[in-house]
């Protein structure tokens, strides 16, 4: 009896193996309705400068530059695996010159805001659109207007239920207008992204109760 216990076992290993490993297959990127999704990043730093490589009279030009940027993506899951929401982008930067009082500083804003739809596939490749529009101002004045268009293709690599990395490629229009004058790019850009995913279930959980 115990002999024929053993040859049972070794010759249901291999089925249960198996189930084990679709049970792990089932972890992907599918997300329910009603998830959240959230992400992005804050980043910023502040130098005090040194510089007689672009001083006209070759004396040293001390001065400090501060610089802050903040791009986040935050959605809401319409539906299954389909999710809309915000991109936000805000970049900051102000320069100073302070061995010399008497000139102003340079300071730079560039804001962005805009939607984005994202669908997901059971294997975690995902597609994304999104459009941006927004403003560039600069210390002496000078505004322009912004557009920003993109369309890409990411892998969401899900390191555990909630979290996951996302490299991702797109192609990106951009413009800039002053009054009729413009400045235009086109082209891939590529990037990895951190997102988080609020009240998300495993993929099988989902496709019981559909």
């Amino acid at each position: 009896m115990y002999m024929k216990r053993i040859l049972l076992l070794l010759f249901l290993f291999p089925f249960i193996v198996l189930a084990q490993e679709n049970e792990s297959f089932m972890f992907k990127a599918k997300v329910k309705h009603g998830s959240i999704l959230i992400g992005g990043n804050l980043s910023g730093f502040a130098y005090k400068t040194q510089d007689n490589l672009h001083s006209l009279n070759g004396l040293p030009e001390e001065g400090r530059k501060i610089q802050v940027n903040l791009q986040s993506k935050n959605g809401y899951f319409v539906m299954n695996d389909l999710a809309v929401g915000l991109n936000l982008n805000i970049f900051h930067e102000s320069k100073k010159v302070t061995s010399d009082p008497e000139q102003e500083a340079f300071r730079e804003t560039h804001f962005m805001i805009g939607p984005f739809a994202r669908y997901y596939l059971d294997n975690g490749v995902f597609g994304e659109v999104g459009a941006s529009l927004g403003k560039h101002n600069f210390s002496d004045g000078f505004q322009s207007n912004l557009l920003e268009a993109s369309v890409g293709v990411g892998y969401a690599f899900f390191f555990n239920e909630k979290f996951s990395i996302e490299p991702m490629i797109n192609f990106r229009y951009f413009r800039q207008r002053k009054d009729k004058q413009e400045y235009t790019t086109m082209g891939p850009l590529l990037g990895v992204g951190f997102q988080a995913y609020l009240l998300r279930k495993r993929a099988h959980v989902i496709k019981i109760g559909l």
